[in-house]
């Protein structure tokens, strides 16, 4: 079992606070709620109080519905199916509520609250990402070899570093190390932010000339440049994250 549904397990044993996304008319209705069970055929929640109809229309169409929970320093969100009702649900001797039966997810998506939040880099994204390594004393700002350049493929992106694959030539493994100084240059819209980085523990794949891993950013808050470019780079990790929820937003009220 994975750490995303072992998180979800949890929440469900401890009956985690969590909101419930409800789509109506093109839009999301959001309702607190919280974990109450988990059986063979799903798990039970409380169900969102005077939305009786709604939801009996979301059981018909078997339309996706929402739901996040706080885990840690994470948010924990998926889509499921709402099987059915439990109007007499059973929390103790003297309580009862109306609850819903829910669907197992078929994936449990992790997104980091804070500053790391860790944006994934798709196709469409105007981002570019390129990649030199460098000598110790190398300014950052000279022109670097065109031979120190790696050939990388942008992964993921947080305030701390990239997560690339990095693909060697004619076959052979990629010449970096953990020990080489990077330097990286990313573009996106009008920004062009240059940094400086270490490779992180490489990991193989089933290509013996590429190699998956993470570069991590020198800290930037020695000297102004150097904060200006972490203020950039902060606010494009901004917008990334709510295009990344928005697009959330529409597929689950498409579904």
């Amino acid at each position: 079992m994975d750490d995303q549904n072992q998180n979800l397990i949890e929440a469900i044993a401890r009956n985690a606070a969590l909101v419930l996304s409800l789509p109506s008319a093109g839009m999301l209705r959001h309702y607190k709620s919280r974990f109450l069970s988990e059986s063979g055929q799903g798990f039970a929640i409380e169900s969102a109080q005077g939305e009786s109809a709604l939801i009996d229309d979301l059981i018909i169409g078997q339309q996706l519905v929402g739901i996040s929970f706080k885990h840690g320093q994470t948010k924990v969100v998926f889509t499921t199916r709402i099987l059915g009702k439990l109007p007499q649900y059973q929390i103790n001797s003297q309580t009862t509520v109306e609850a819903l039966l829910l669907k197992h997810p078929d994936g449990v998506k992790t997104i980091q609250r804070r500053a790391n939040y860790r944006v994934r880099a798709t196709g469409d994204l105007a981002m570019k990402l390129r990649v030199w390594r460098i000598g110790e004393k190398t300014h950052l700002r000279d022109r670097p070899m065109a031979s120190q350049e790696l050939a990388v493929e942008l992964w993921d992106l947080s305030i701390g570093g990239v997560g690339v694959l990095i693909k060697g030539k004619d076959g052979t493994p990629p010449r970096v190390t953990e020990a080489d100084r990077l330097r990286l240059q990313l573009s996106y819209q009008e920004h062009d932010l240059l940094m400086e980085g270490r490779l992180r523990k490489p990991q193989s794949t089933p290509r013996q000339d590429v190699i998956r891993s993470g570069i991590r950013f020198k800290l930037m808050q020695d000297d102004l440049e150097g904060r200006q470019t972490m203020a950039t780079l902060t606010r494009i990790i901004g917008e990334l994250q709510r295009e990344e929820l928005r697009r959330l937003r529409i597929g689950l009220a498409a579904g």
